[in-house]
C-alpha cells in the first residue's frame, strides 16, 4: 500500500502518541446500589440518593435473574458515588451507558442529566460537565423501568425473549477538550479482483458548532501495530458540510474481510484546533464486499451459499442480558465449531460481542427489535423504529461482519407499505456496503405482495411442519410457490427455522430428522443462498412453554442453557461442513492411507482457501498438509504418512481460523 501524507498544521503530532488526558475513560463497572421501587416512591426523593437499606450490586446488571425480581417488570433505581478528577474541571465530560433496558433518567448531584427511553438495547451519551463537582464525589442516580409498553421497541409482550431490567451494559466517564470526535465512518469502496480500495471517511463530532478543525488519521493492520510505511496517513484542516468532516484516501494491497480471513484494520483519528489536540477517537474496520446479483448472493467477488446460526443472548439463568464476555466467547466458539457462518440477531447487541463476530468470521444481521407487533406504526412509533435505527447504524457501521441491517421480524399485519419505504430509504441513506432486509414469515401465502421483497434480500422463516403446517411434506411445494410466484429472479434467505419443545412434540430425535430433512430441501433449490438455523442454546424468554422464573425457557437449541451439546448439534455441523471425506484407504501395512476430499457445491457452497489437513502420525505426533484452493464441487486426492498399523486414521481439515471443519 502506498503512503499518503496531506500536509496540514499538524505535521508535528503526525506520528505521535496520544496526548495522555486528551481522552480520559473511567469504567463507572462494578459496585452500585439498588433499589426495587415497586409503589413508585422512588420519584418524590430518591434521585438525590437510594433508602439506606439499598443493596449493593455489581453492574452491569439485571434484576431478572435474581431470587425475588425474576418476574419483576417495573422501575428500579441505582446510585453510584463517583469522585471526578479536579484536572477535568475544563473539559467535556460525559456520561455514557453502553445500554439500560428500558426507560432510564439519570440525575447527576440531585439535577436531572437526560433520559433514554423506548430504546433499551442501544447507547447514550449525556454531557454532565456542567452538573458536576470538580475534585469532589459526584452521586449519579437512575431510575430504570422495563414494564411492558406500547411506546417501545420491543413492544408490550410482543417478542420472544426476556424483558431483563437494569444497567445490562459497561458505563463509562469520558473527558476530552473540544471538539470531540462522536463517530468516525469508513466507506471502502472495494475492487476485490486488485485488492485494493477508495475510501471516503466521514467524521462526526459532538459539538454542532465547530465548523473548522484539523484531523489526523492512521490506518494500520489489526494485531500488527501502527504500519506508517504501508498505510495511508493523513493529515488535513477540514470544514463541515452538513455536520460532516470528510476526506478520502485509497489503499493498495488490502487483505479483505472474509469468515475464513477475518482480517482487520484500525482507524486512529487525532483532532485538533488551533494545533492543540482535543481528542483521539479508535474504531476498527474492514475491507469487505456484499452484492446481490440475479438469484445469487456476492462475499468479495464470490457467489456463496452459506450455512448458519441464531443465537439468542441473555439465554443463561446466571447472567441474563448482562452476560460477561465469557459467555459472548463460547456462544461465539460453538457458532464457529458448527461450521456457520452467518447468523441474525433479533435486536441490537453489545458492541463487545460484534467485535468478537468481526474476529472470529462471521455474518451478522443486526435487527430492530420490531418482532411481530404492532401491526402499523403510527407516526411516534415511526419515529421510534427510525431513532433506533439510526442509533444502531451510527455505532456498528464499521463492523465488517454486519451485512445487513434488519427492520422487522415476523410483523403479521397488512403494515403500510410506506412505513417500510421510509425506514429502507433512511437506513440507505448512512451509505456503506450494507443490505437491508425485512424478515418474513408469510411470504408463502402473500408471495409478490409480501413486504420483504421491499427490501434488498427476500427472506422466509421456514416453520413448515410446526408452526404453519402439521406436516414437512408441504415444503418442496411451498418453496416452489416462492420461486415461482414471489421471487421474480431475486435469491432466498432462509432466516429462521427450527423445533420448539414442548410447543412440538418428539425431542433432539424429532430435531434432527426434521431438520435433515429441511436442511436438505434448501441444498437442493439453489437460490436459496443461505439458511439461519434457530437456535444455538435452549433461550430464556417470557413466552417461555417450560420452567419458571429466569429458567423459563423455550426448548429450541442444538445446546441446552448452559451450552451443553445435544446430538443435534453434531448432525448440523456435518450439515454445514464445507466438504467431507469421500473415501480413507489405508494401505495394506497401514502405515500410509489414501484420502480424497470433496468439496460441497450446494450448501455450503464457497471457495476453500488457506485449509489444512492434519493427522495422527504412529509417535503421537501430529503431521500437517497445507491444501491448495479448492474450488466448490473439486475434490482432492493426498497420502498420509507416518500412521501407526494399529490404529485407525485420525484425520482432520482445519479451517485458517483454527476450527475443525470435518474429521474422519
Amino acid at each position: 500500500m502506498k503512503k499518503t501524507i496531506l500536509t496540514g498544521i499538524l505535521l508535528p503530532f503526525l506520528f505521535a502518541p496520544a496526548i495522555m488526558g486528551q481522552h480520559d475513560t473511567r469504567s463507572l463497572d462494578g459496585d452500585w446500589k439498588f433499589q426495587p421501587d415497586p409503589d413508585s416512591a422512588g420519584h418524590q426523593s430518591w434521585h438525590t440518593g437510594l433508602p439506606a437499606n439499598a443493596r449493593t450490586v455489581a453492574v452491569p446488571h439485571t434484576w431478572n435473574v435474581e431470587d425475588g425480581t425474576e418476574d419483576y417488570f417495573n422501575t428500579a433505581w441505582y446510585q453510584k458515588d463517583v469522585p471526578v478528577p479536579a484536572e477535568w474541571k475544563n473539559r467535556q465530560v460525559r456520561l455514557h451507558f453502553d445500554a439500560v433496558y428500558r426507560d432510564a433518567v439519570v440525575w447527576v448531584n440531585g439535577k436531572k442529566a437526560g433520559e433514554h427511553t423506548g430504546s433499551g438495547y442501544m447507547p447514550f451519551s449525556l454531557n454532565i460537565s456542567g452538573l458536576l463537582r470538580y475534585g469532589q464525589s459526584n452521586r449519579i442516580v437512575l431510575s430504570v423501568s422495563n414494564a411492558f409498553s406500547a411506546f417501545a421497541f420491543p413492544y408490550m409482550k410482543q417478542f420472544d425473549w426476556n424483558s431483563d431490567g437494569g444497567i445490562i451494559r459497561p458505563v463509562q466517564l469520558i473527558a476530552t477538550g473540544k471538539p470531540s470526535v462522536r463517530y468516525a465512518h469508513v466507506h471502502p469502496d472495494i475492487h476485490p479482483d486488485k485488492r485494493s480500495a477508495k475510501a471516503t471517511v466521514k467524521i462526526k463530532t459532538w459539538e454542532e458548532d465547530v465548523k473548522k478543525a484539523t484531523f489526523t488519521l492512521t490506518f494500520a493492520e489489526h494485531g500488527h501495530g501502527a504500519s506508517p510505511e504501508t498505510l495511508p496517513v493523513i493529515t488535513q484542516e477540514l470544514t463541515a458540510k452538513d455536520g460532516l468532516f470528510t476526506l478520502e484516501t485509497s489503499f493498495d494491497d488490502i487483505k479483505l474481510w472474509h469468515f475464513d480471513r477475518p482480517n482487520l484494520y484500525t482507524l486512529r483519528v487525532d483532532v485538533a484546533v488551533g494545533g492543540k489536540t482535543t481528542d483521539t477517537y479508535h474504531t476498527r474496520f474492514g475491507f469487505r464486499k456484499v452484492e446481490i446479483k440475479g438469484d445469487r448472493f456476492f462475499l468479495n467477488g464470490e457467489p456463496v451459499r452459506l450455512p448458519g446460526i441464531e443465537y439468542m443472548p441473555g439465554s443463561h439463568p446466571a447472567y441474563g442480558m448482562a452476560e460477561p464476555p465469557e459467555i459472548f466467547s463460547t456462544a461465539v466458539r460453538q457458532m464457529k465449531e458448527l461450521n456457520c457462518v452467518i447468523t441474525r440477531f433479533h435486536w441490537q447487541q453489545d458492541g463487545r460481542l460484534l467485535d468478537l463476530l468481526d474476529e472470529c468470521g462471521i455474518l451478522v444481521q443486526e435487527e430492530l427489535p420490531w418482532w411481530q407487533q404492532p401491526g402499523n406504526l403510527s407516526p411516534e412509533m415511526e419515529a421510534l423504529a427510525a431513532r433506533q435505527l439510526d442509533e444502531m447504524i451510527e455505532r456498528d457501521f464499521n463492523h465488517p461482519s454486519i451485512f445487513s441491517w434488519g427492520l422487522s421480524n415476523e410483523v403479521l399485519a397488512n403494515t403500510d407499505r410506506d412505513n417500510y419505504r421510509r425506514l429502507i430509504d433512511r437506513a440507505r441513506s448512512w451509505g456503506g456496503n450494507t443490505l437491508v432486509t425485512i424478515v418474513s414469515c408469510i411470504i408463502t401465502k402473500s408471495l409478490a405482495d409480501d413486504p420483504t421483497l421491499l427490501a434488498d434480500i427476500p427472506t422466509w422463516n421456514d416453520y413448515e411442519g410446526t408452526w404453519h403446517s402439521k406436516a414437512n411434506e408441504t415444503t418442496p411445494a411451498v418453496l416452489r410457490d416462492i420461486h415461482d410466484k414471489a421471487l421474480n429472479g431475486r435469491p432466498l434467505l432462509v432466516s429462521e427455522a427450527g423445533l420448539c419443545e414442548p410447543a412440538n412434540v418428539g425431542g433432539d430425535a424429532r430435531r434432527i430428522t426434521d431438520m435433515a430433512y429441511h436442511y436438505n430441501l434448501w441444498a437442493g433449490n439453489d437460490f436459496i443462498f443461505g439458511c439461519i438455523y434457530f437456535c444455538l442454546t435452549d433461550y430464556r424468554t417470557h413466552k417461555g412453554e417450560s420452567g419458571k422464573g429466569r429458567y423459563r425457557q423455550r426448548i429450541h437449541g442444538l445446546t441446552d442453557q448452559w451450552f451443553g451439546p445435544k446430538p443435534s448439534f453434531s448432525v448440523y455441523k456435518s450439515l454445514a461442513a464445507p466438504l467431507y471425506f469421500e473415501s480413507v484407504q489405508p494401505s495394506a501395512e497401514g502405515t500410509r492411507a489414501d484420502v480424497v476430499i470433496a468439496v460441497k457445491n450446494s450448501l455450503p457452497s464457497y471457495t476453500l482457501s488457506g485449509y489444512k489437513l492434519t493427522w495422527k502420525t504412529a509417535s503421537g505426533t501430529v503431521s500437517e498438509q497445507a491444501l491448495p484452493d479448492l474450488k466448490p464441487g473439486e475434490k482432492h486426492k493426498t497420502t498420509l504418512t507416518g500412521l501407526s498399523p494399529h490404529e485407525k486414521p485420525a484425520v482432520q481439515v482445519i479451517r485458517p481460523t483454527g476450527y475443525t471443519a470435518v474429521e474422519y
